[in-house]
């Protein structure tokens, strides 16, 4: 079973994980390439917002089910 089996495990895994992805490909992979999301209009604060609320979201789809 992923994560345990139980879907409230893996919507605290997807709340977890998503945003430690973006810190490391946006923040040490890729050190400040955020050329697409900055002529798109998107600042680091609105991603960084945007990537919890998609995590607190599939936490919740899951829990949910």
């Amino acid at each position: 079973m992923l994560f345990g089996g139980k879907p409230l495990n893996v919507g605290f895994c997807f709340l977890i994980v998503a945003p430690l992805v973006h810190f490391y490909m946006y923040e040490m992979n890729n050190k400040n390439e955020y050329y697409y999301y900055f002529n798109m209009g998107f600042g680091k604060l609105q991603l960084w917002i945007s990537t919890i609320l998609i995590g607190f979201l599939n936490l919740l789809l899951v829990s949910l089910i």
